[in-house]
């Protein structure tokens, strides 16, 4: 492997750490109340992490950020499914092209919004039936009726604002970005 090729994976690794910090902060220390917990500004970095870095690394960034984020602030019970959501927030998007705010990604945006907001909703559903059950028997009967399932709708409304909040930072932050040719700086 020639020095140029480590010099760059090694900038990859550490904007992907710095980035995961910023996933980790903006989602921890920057809280706004809403009906189901709190809207953060953590998403607005996995996409732009997703923008900027190969996939599998904004992957990695997108799911330590977020995890990060649920362990600090005592949210245990969504350490997981935090992790695997993040995740694949990155998929929509791509690193591959010359702008941070190119028509792929402003496309990915909304379809972030339904992974938010599905993924949430499938993981509450599934938290509700592991703690309403006292068996394994019971888990899988609690979570195979309609209850869980009608009492998570209640995420819906507060992971789309979510999703929509980070779309907002991310696009004027992503124009910014491009404005200073970023991409062609890293």
């Amino acid at each position: 492997m020639t020095r140029d090729k480590k010099k760059k994976i090694l900038q990859q690794i550490v904007l992907a750490s710095v980035l995961a910090a910023g996933v980790t902060v903006l989602t921890f220390f920057v809280k706004i109340p809403s009906h189901n917990g709190y809207i953060h500004l953590g998403d607005a970095l996995i996409y732009l992490a997703a923008t900027l870095l190969p996939t599998p690394l904004a992957m990695l960034c997108a799911g330590i950020g977020g995890m990060l984020a649920d362990t600090l602030g005592g949210y245990t019970l969504y350490i997981v499914p935090t992790l695997i959501i993040k995740m694949l927030l990155v998929l929509p998007f791509s690193s591959k092209n010359e702008k941070v705010a190119s028509k792929r990604n402003l496309i990915a945006l909304p379809i972030a919004s339904v992974i938010t907001a599905v993924g949430y909703y499938i993981a509450e559903a599934v938290i509700l039936s592991v703690t309403s059950a006292g068996s394994i028997g019971h888990f899988v009967n609690y979570l195979f009726s309609p209850a869980p399932w009608t009492a998570a709708v209640y995420t819906f409304a507060g992971n789309i604002m979510q999703a929509v909040g980070s779309a907002a930072v991310f696009v004027p932050l992503a124009i910014a970005l491009d404005k200073i040719n970023i991409k062609g700086k890293i």
